[in-house]
């Protein structure tokens, strides 16, 4: 971490936001937030996962638009921006996904789109001589000529933040989420660039989820919870704790899901699904892991700790070098994910629109399209089965549509998350691996998937469930591990649950010490 980073002396105010609201279908993203950051200053945006964080710099950098409130940069008054006004007024976003064109190279990354500078020809060497400077400059060891599908995803992310902070010289510069793709190298550099960016009088907005970075690098925090802005404090004025009980706030009470079943599970019986010392060497390490019938078992980490990882290593999407998978106490090893299928063993990947859904097929397609054995007869589908099963799953869901006829391309993210919930229950698995089930969902979305997941996928399975928000897995799992740095460090049992316990754990303390070291 940053430990040497320069803390600097308050200056003028260089930008404020004020009232800022933004309304979507079903759900307030943010309410009537004031945020105002000054000239030379590391400023954190702290909060949990759909506290509002990224909506309140998406607007700030003109991606989407709010609902109603002011942005004043320098004085001057906007009801909105777009991206070209935000560019203007000298404000860059750096996303978590590092936003890049992969058959280009870097000189043509850095200066994109203004490389030809309005000239008819453009001085190719001139400009590789001046984007190797800025390298040089950034301390960022690549080539101008280097092509950026040949760099590691954290190597194109610092890229970006060099094209940002010394190409684009912006002078109020966003950081959502940039360093969790950084190598622990990668991130030490990027601390060097954000102090070299502060002393030259620019000001960084920097959203992490790391706790001890914000601690390192950031010289005043805002809290945001629930869309609202609940509170800004000096950074040397906190420490690890007091941030963890910022960002939970007071609703650790409250986490307990109302629609939660008290299964007694039976830990006597042999596990229905276990890992055994399961590796793969640089993803994650050492994880043993049982889950019995009945049982939900969640996995809380920051991203990046290992989650999707164990999930694709177990279904045979990626390799694993070392350990047993053992279903019903026999040791398995799946090639494929089709394999894993046959085995009752079922896996809804993170991102629905890449890796879940057929955007340009119907709901009912969408969901029956793994089960056609189970509603056909001689080869043939079964249209009366296959109706009566997704009206089912659709009103089990509450998905909202027209009619199971509807492409999925015309949903929303909620319902989008639903019809691939209803996909992974019309399979009837074993063994259910969800990863973030819940991710990018309004609040009646979410509570509904949990409520599917809660009531619909415990009957003879089990299920292991990973989500952005801990206090997801408190409303339904029997059982929380934590998973840091690839390794399963500690685990929570219903009954002990305690949000911010919970996330600090995250953080890599280990809180159940005395468990740990037996």
């Amino acid at each position: 971490m940053a430990e040497n980073v320069t803390r600097h002396a308050p200056g003028e105010t260089v930008l404020e936001m004020r009232g800022i609201t933004k309304l979507y279908a079903g759900t307030v993203a943010l309410h009537d937030v004031n945020f105002s950051v000054e000239r030379g200053e590391v400023h954190g945006l702290i909060g949990k996962n759909g506290a509002g964080k990224s909506t309140l710099v998406s607007i700030l950098s003109g991606i989407i638009q709010p609902s109603s409130g002011e942005i004043i940069v320098n004085g001057n008054s906007f009801s909105s921006f777009t991206p070209i006004i935000a560019k203007r007024n000298k404000i860059s976003i750096i996303t978590q996904e590092p936003q890049t064109i992969a058959e280009g190279t870097v000189m043509e990354n850095l200066f994109m789109p203004i490389y030809n500078d309005h000239k008819k020809m453009i001085d190719w060497n001139a400009l590789r001589q001046k984007a190797h400077e800025i390298l040089t400059k950034a301390g960022l060891p690549i080539e101008p000529d280097y092509y950026v599908r040949d760099l590691s995803i954290s190597a194109q992310q610092l890229m970006l933040v060099v094209k940002t902070c010394y190409v684009e010289d912006a002078d109020i510069i966003i950081m959502d989420e940039v360093s969790a793709s950084l190598t622990q190298a990668d991130s030490v550099l990027l601390y060097r660039i954000i102090e070299d960016r502060v002393k030259a009088g620019k000001t960084v907005i920097f959203i992490s989820h790391h706790t001890k970075e914000l601690l390192n690098v950031c010289d005043r925090v805002t809290v945001l919870r629930d869309g609202k802005a609940v509170g800004t404090h000096k950074v040397s004025e906190l420490d690890l704790q007091k941030i963890a009980a910022l960002i939970v706030g007071k609703t650790a009470e409250s986490a307990e899901f109302s629609g939660h079943r008290n299964v007694k599970i039976d830990r006597t019986k042999e596990p229905l699904f276990e890992l055994r010392d399961f590796t793969r060497h640089g993803k994650f390490a050492d994880i043993f892991l049982k889950v019995y019938e009945g049982e939900i078992v969640g996995i809380a980490g920051l991203r990046g700790a290992g989650r999707t990882e164990i999930f694709k290593s177990i279904v045979g999407a990626d390799r694993f070098d070392v350990g047993q998978i053992l279903y019903r106490g026999q040791s398995k090893r799946y090639k494929t994910p089709e394999a894993a299928i046959k085995d009752g063993i079922v896996y809804m990947a993170e991102e629905r629109e890449r890796e879940g859904l057929i955007p340009i097929a119907s709901i009912k397609s969408n969901m029956s399209i793994s089960v056609l054995d189970r509603i056909s007869s001689g080869g043939i589908i079964s249209t009366g089965k296959e109706n009566t099963m997704v009206d089912e799953l659709m009103k089990h869901l509450d998905v909202k549509a027209f009619s199971r006829e509807q492409e999925i391309n015309q949903l929303s993210g909620g319902n989008k998350q639903k019809v691939m919930v209803g996909k992974v229950i019309a399979q009837k698995p074993v063994v259910c691996l969800l990863d973030e089930p819940t991710r990018g969902v309004d609040i009646d979305a979410k509570e509904s998937i949990l409520h599917s997941i809660d009531e619909g996928m415990r009957e003879g399975s089990c299920v292991i469930l990973s989500s952005p928000g801990i206090d997801d897995l408190m409303k339904i799992c029997d059982r929380i591990v934590i998973l840091y740095g690839g390794r399963i460090i500690d685990e929570f049992k219903r009954g002990e649950y305690d949000e911010e316990a919970i996330y600090r754990a995250t953080q890599g303390e280990v809180i159940h010490k005395e468990e740990a070291e037996g």
